[in-house]
């Protein structure tokens, strides 16, 4: 064997080698695509799809500052609110399945000032009152439910909910647990019926409730009718929103009950047997929109809720008020709002000499 046989056998040798280790070599996986957030066009703006569903979500909220006004304070009164909002829907053989949760929170200025050893007292007359630092009020359950197809089972406004769109006007409804359907028999018109919950571990007998709703292009009509069976009564109400014109728009609210009711017009229990109001609303502008109106409550009554019975004292009220709208920027609104009250309720509570009462408020919301 000569040299150049020597080298000409080492160098195959070894490129015999390297193709071996060649062949054992890692192959580094390619990555994975990733997965962006779809945007979910099927309900409107601000829902995208949860990644690996056919679920899609929005979440939403308002943060809201407002300063309230009563000739009978001593000063203006601040408060600030936050609302949480999410709500999941998916389509199903049945219909949408939908899911809503809102959250609020809020907070309302101090009363009262420090005095020894930590305790707040007020500033009138040195007295403990258990204020001072701000009065936060925690967070509350707004509402939560969900709907599939009609049905909607959970917290939230009740059926009989409904009223102006001004600030001075009273419509009656409390959010409640409830179970209501809705049909949908086409061309704007729908009929709902509710089962409500009055009061938890009261009794067995819910609340019945029921609306018939009209939508066109001149304006929609709302009726409501409800029976509480605490007091064997039933309250009717009806809601009419018409556009006189593009800028133009005319309310009209008439309701009437036979006795106190869970959705009586001034709070549970508390209300009037008849009342008429009405409310023009002028959009000025695509910013801008002024509005004013006025409401007119007969024959006063009181139910408290027990079987202490109720009474009726006769008592007719009356309110008048002006709303006046703003958008500053998008999401952010401006409202400032002035309210006047006056009738028998008035002349009583003040020995006969009640003048009526103004009250108000300047609220900013921002939305997101």
């Amino acid at each position: 064997m000569n040299i150049k046989s020597l080298l000409l056998g080492s160098a195959a040798a070894l490129l015999a080698v390297s193709g071996a280790r060649a062949a054992d070599a890692i192959v580094v996986a390619e990555p994975e695509p990733m997965e962006y957030v779809r945007i979910c066009d099927v309900y409107g703006a601000g829902f995208y799809y949860i990644p690996g569903t056919e679920t899609c979500l929005s979440i939403g909220g308002l943060v809201r500052y407002q300063i309230n006004w009563d000739d009978g304070d001593d000063g203006f009164r601040k408060d600030a609110l936050m609302r949480l909002k999410i709500d999941a829907r998916s389509e199903t053989e049945y219909g949408t399945f939908r899911r809503y949760i809102e959250f609020q929170a809020s907070a309302r200025g101090s009363r009262g000032f420090e005095g020894p050893n930590g305790v707040w007292y007020d500033d009138e007359n040195d007295s403990y009152t258990g204020f001072g630092a701000p009065i936060e009020n925690g967070t509350a359950l707004r509402h939560a439910y969900f709907e599939l197809g009609g049905l909607l089972v959970g917290h939230t406004d009740t059926l009989f909910d409904g009223d102006l769109s001004g600030e001075f006007d009273l419509g009656g409804g409390e959010r409640v647990n409830q179970i209501r359907y809705t049909f949908d028999a086409g061309n704007g018109i729908s009929v709902s019926m509710g089962l409500e919950e009055e009061r938890e571990n009261y009794d067995y007998v819910p609340l019945v409730v029921g609306k018939v709703s009209i939508a066109q292009g001149w304006g929609s009509v709302d009726l409501f009718a409800g029976y509480d069976n605490f007091y064997e009564e039933f309250a009717v109400k009806g809601i009419a929103k018409i556009k006189a014109t593009e800028a133009v728009t005319l309310e009209l609210l008439a309701a009437y009950e036979s006795g106190p009711t869970y959705w009586s017009l001034g709070a549970p229990y508390i209300g009037y047997e008849w009342s008429a109001g009405g409310y023009l609303k002028f959009q000025v502008n695509e910013k801008l929109a002024i509005g004013a109106g006025g409401q007119y409550l007969a024959d006063r009554h009181f139910g408290s809720g027990n079987d202490s019975g109720y009474f009726s004292d006769g008592l007719n009220d009356w309110v008048v008020g002006a709303v006046v709208d703003y958008k500053i920027v998008e999401n952010l609104d401006a409202k400032l709002a002035l309210n006047y009250y006056d009738g028998d309720s008035y002349d009583v509570e003040n020995g006969g000499d009640g003048d009526g009462h103004f009250n108000g408020f300047l609220r900013l919301d921002a939305s997101f």
